[in-house]
């Protein structure tokens, strides 16, 4: 399954007893449109039947069974978070990032008539004439699943406000992109207090680096977009906060030991074998 397909609603069908294996990773989204069927690989084993939704991030290989009474028929589709930035805040990033950390822990097994099933059943599988709008409303799909709880400061209004209160405010607005991009003097102007105080600030909250977590996400981010075929240096340099190529290249050269070109065509030559190597199993 390619880098492309992420957002991309499927529509399979099993006959009694058949299976179908869930990717191996990222978040998986699932609803049973017919039948009744088992989800092999978690303990205890869960079943689903037609109008649930089951959910799952990749944290262990998963199944579909179909029952050996009937067969059924389901939509799916899949999200690949490091293909996704601009979207999400970095409360929200946390939890589609760790999807190990989930409480309870997946797969999740959602009845029939909840929110996600209702937007499920209300999602079709088009032509690509209407892409955006399909992974506009599985994006829509992914929030009501995911969503963080809303940010409600506890602060009384009127009343005043430290940096680290600021912080929050700040962090549950800006998207990831926007806080990779932002440089640590302007964060710490917006939360009225010196740079050092900030990052101090964050570590208590956060367990870990603020820079740290910004050259992660843009490494990420860099190396998602040179996977896609059609992926020009140019652009990848400018979506990763850099004026000129030159200066992109030296700071992919030195976390990646490669230039981003030599990356990009050995990623590509991965993804060409992995394919050839899909399709030869197949082909048994």
């Amino acid at each position: 399954m390619g880098p492309d397909s992420s957002l991309l609603l499927h529509e399979n069908r099993l006959d009694n007893g058949g299976e179908w294996a869930f990717p191996a990773a990222g978040w998986t989204f699932l609803w049973l449109l017919s039948g009744e069927g088992y989800l092999m690989g978690s303990n205890p084993t869960r079943t689903v039947s037609a109008g649930t939704v089951a959910v799952h991030g990749g944290t262990c290989s998963m199944r579909l069974r179909a029952s050996q009474l009937g067969s059924l028929a389901f939509r799916w589709f899949h999200l690949e978070p490091s293909l996704i930035f601009g979207v999400f805040t970095l409360f929200e990033r946390r939890r589609i990032d760790h999807p190990d950390q989930c409480d309870p822990a997946l797969p999740w097994v959602l009845p029939q008539g909840s929110p996600a099933a209702l937007r499920f059943a209300d999602s079709e599988v088009t032509t690509t004439d209407c892409a955006l709008k399909q992974r506009a409303r599985l994006l829509e799909l992914v929030s009501t699943v995911l969503s963080p709880p809303p940010f409600r400061s506890s602060i009384p209004v009127g009343s005043p406000r430290d940096a680290g209160d600021r912080l929050d405010e700040i962090l549950h607005q800006l998207t990831d992109v926007e806080l990779m991009t932002l440089p640590i003097e302007e964060l710490a102007k917006r939360c009225r207090c010196e740079p050092r105080r900030l990052l101090l600030i964050y570590r208590e909250r956060f367990g870990g680096s603020l820079p740290g977590q910004q050259r992660e996400w843009l490494k990420v981010k860099a190396t998602s977009m040179l996977s896609q075929p059609d992926a020009d240096i140019t652009t990848v340099a400018k979506a990763c906060g850099y004026d000129g190529t030159d200066a992109f290249r030296a700071w992919f050269r030195r976390h990646f030991g490669v230039a981003p070109t030599q990356w990009q065509q050995q990623r590509l030559a991965e993804q060409s074998e992995a394919v050839t190597g899909e399709r030869t199993t197949t082909n048994r």
